[in-house]
């Protein structure tokens, strides 16, 4: 069986527009974050201001995401969807405006808020869409292996988009074709037929507290999240202290690169994986592959080394990441599913929020060995988590 062969049958369930337009759409995510970056560090002629503005995305990402998803669950994604990317693109242009027209800082981040809060959590809401489409059936791990892999494309795809219109135009051109982008796929997923498929939560009375579908499974699978996120921080902060020190800072994104290309193909190949190999078996072995392939960084002198180390190391972490992603599928209702996806991706914005803030400090105060040691930290937690994951088994989902 070749590696395509599982995904042959997906076009089949989704129709062939959706994969490439879903993939499309994914791509303003990365792309509005280094390129506010960019862009808001040359108007202010300050890396901490691009920073500041970068934070305020993260943050509003990771609180509009579960919100976002609670809200599909409840009004189905068709109207949820179109009105995030619509306020997505404005927010992103506003960003634009009022850092050419040299606002107040607050208006920037204000702006910026505004696009992370509408921020349409694609990745998340199609994985919603396969499960309706599969209906938990042998489709849905190539959804998800396929998912997994767009991603990480996507993570590499989308900063190099920007690198290339900040050199050819500017970087205010690369934010604009972020909103460009979003306001057309991102509206182009909303109005897909496959919108339908997508579970929706039974309405009714809700007890007051704590949601039922925030059992102890799902928690350990958002702080799977987390440690992950926190992995990727620490890792991008590591890398650039490297490529820094090497007197070539504008390298980190190519040598970053070296470990999503290994982390995209493994991805795909989690498909072919035989379902003896349970998802709480997968979670620790990977998380453990993650937590000594790890070390060989903490050793890097040098780009060379560094690229060496990476490359597979990346093979752990798209298999983690999707096993990640198809325990929350697991661990709750059907109609709870775009819930728990745009939690975990929000859980996965916090820790890499943590991750590069810590990372990057220890880069300037100690050395870029130091933000690596912060990943290695990272994974093994994660390798904790995913060894009481699997003690305490997988419960039924709860429906709420």
């Amino acid at each position: 069986m070749s590696l395509i062969t599982p995904f042959r049958v997906l076009p089949a369930l989704a129709g062939r527009t959706l994969l490439p337009v879903a993939f499309l759409a994914r791509l303003p995510s990365s792309m509005t974050q280094l390129g506010t970056v960019v862009l808001v560090s040359t108007a202010y002629d300050s890396v901490g201001a691009g920073g500041l503005t970068a934070g305020a995305l993260a943050i509003g990402s990771a609180g509009g995401g579960p919100v976002l998803g609670a809200l599909s669950a409840r009004l189905g994604q068709r109207p949820v969807l179109l009105a995030a990317s619509l306020l997505n693109a404005a927010g992103a242009a506003a960003i634009v405006v009022t850092a050419l027209l040299g606002a107040p800082l607050w208006a920037v981040c204000l702006a910026a808020l505004v696009c992370g809060t509408s921020t349409p959590q694609i990745g998340a809401l199609v994985r919603a869409r396969w499960v309706g489409l599969t209906r938990g059936g042998p489709g849905l791990p190539a959804a998800m292996s396929y998912e997994g892999a767009a991603d990480e494309v996507g993570y590499i795809l989308g900063p190099a988009v920007v690198s290339l219109l900040a050199a050819l135009a500017s970087p205010a051109a690369a934010v604009l074709a972020s909103a460009a982008l979003v306001g057309v796929f991102g509206s182009w997923v909303a109005l897909h037929p496959t919108s339908a498929a997508a579970p929706v939560a039974h309405h009714g009375p809700r007890p007051a507290g704590t949601p039922r579908w925030l059992t102890g499974t799902v928690v350990r699978v958002l702080f799977g999240g987390t440690a992950v996120g926190c992995f990727f921080g620490a890792m991008q902060t590591g890398v650039t202290g490297v490529a820094t020190a090497s007197g070539s800072p504008g390298a980190a994104g190519s040598i970053y690169a070296f470990m999503a290309v290994g982390s995209a193909v493994t991805a795909l190949a989690v498909a072919a994986l035989p379902a003896r190999f349970a998802l709480p078996d997968r979670l620790v072995f990977f998380a453990a592959a993650m937590a000594v392939l790890t070390v060989p960084a903490l050793l890097a002198d040098g780009v060379g080394w560094l690229i060496a180390a990476i490359l597979p190391l990346g093979c752990a972490v798209g298999p983690y990441l999707i096993t990640v992603y198809s325990l929350a599928e697991r661990s709750v209702s059907t109609g709870r599913v775009a819930v728990v996806m745009t939690s975990l991706g929000s859980a996965v914005t916090i820790g890499y929020f943590v991750g590069s803030t810590l990372g990057g400090a220890l880069v300037d105060r100690v050395s870029p060995a130091a933000a690596f040691g912060v990943a290695t930290a990272a994974a093994t937690g994660a390798l904790l988590n995913a060894v009481l994951l699997r003690v305490r088994g997988l419960p039924a989902a709860v429906e709420d």
